[in-house]
């Protein structure tokens, strides 16, 4: 990148603009850089910074649907015995985030209702919509800290 000082960009504007068609020009004023000129070309180049983050944040919540359908297919799969002993250790995840504050009484007391309710349905909301809350409830999971259902 081509730099030139605050006075140089001044006085010398015309040639400015001509060097912006090779690249974009940095700016400096007490040798720190003030500010950076492009042309209309370079700027519509650059990717939009929020249209990355919300990218990435699809990309997030897709791994963490992802996730939930794997941990949901292996409790689906698993013996009946294993079933109830991972939705008993997300119980206890649960009752800790409680105990701690660790979570909003909303996310505690939405879980405590999913982990109650027979696993068939637990996976389906785990795993769905559930009424606009599913994508907020894979972000706070407590099958985060259970381990893998292996039968």
């Amino acid at each position: 990148m081509y730099t030139v000082t605050a006075s140089q960009a001044k006085q010398n504007f015309g040639a400015l603009i001509g060097r912006l068609s090779q690249s974009p020009v940095a700016i400096e004023r007490h040798q720190k850089i003030v500010a950076i000129v492009m042309s209309p070309e370079s700027a519509a180049a650059m990717p939009d910074p929020r249209q990355a983050a919300r990218a990435q944040q699809q990309q997030r919540e897709q791994q963490r649907l992802m996730r939930h359908q794997q941990w949901a297919l292996e409790l689906l799969c698993a013996p009946k015995r294993l079933q109830q002993q991972h939705v008993q250790a997300a119980r206890q995840v649960v009752e800790r985030w409680q105990a701690e504050h660790l979570c909003s009484h909303d996310y505690i007391e939405r879980w405590q209702q999913w982990l109650a309710l027979p696993v068939t349905e637990l996976a389906q909301r785990m795993c769905g919509d559930a009424d606009g809350w599913g994508l907020a409830m894979r972000q706070n999971s407590p099958f985060i800290a259970v381990p893998a259902v292996h039968a």
